[in-house]
């Protein structure tokens, strides 16, 4: 079963580049703008980022939930705002749920990436 979801994983991943690319690609012959990139990636992380922050934060003040729910919709729908402005309403909306896939995947591989419990030598 394991090796499903693996195959599933990697699956995904190709339709997500194939997609970006194919986004990219219409933008920029019609628009003149690249939607999807490094930066917009990092700016997609932004909610998750809240929304955890909102779980962190809750015993000390409720409302640090519900504010992280509502900047964090908030920085999807500025970031939606964005892409829309420079181009379409359809590259913005397909470019929007690749974002917000990528941004997940990026913020779970930096998490991941923090090695937290290494074992640091002190003289």
């Amino acid at each position: 079963m394991e090796v499903a979801g693996l195959a599933l994983s990697i699956a995904l991943l190709v339709f997500l580049v194939w997609a970006s690319k194919r986004i990219n690609r219409h933008s920029e012959k019609h628009y003149g703008y690249t939607p999807i990139g490094f930066a917009t990636i990092i700016l997609a992380m932004i909610p998750y980022v809240l929304l955890i922050a909102g779980f962190f934060f809750f015993q000390e003040d409720p409302a640090n939930q519900m504010m992280s729910i509502i900047l964090g919709a908030a920085s999807v729908i500025g970031l939606f705002w964005w892409i829309e402005q420079h181009s379409s309403f359809g590259v913005a909306l397909g470019s929007i749920g690749i974002l917000l896939i990528a941004g997940i995947a990026m913020f779970i591989v930096i998490i991941l990436a923090s090695d937290r419990d290494a074992d640091y030598y002190y003289d």
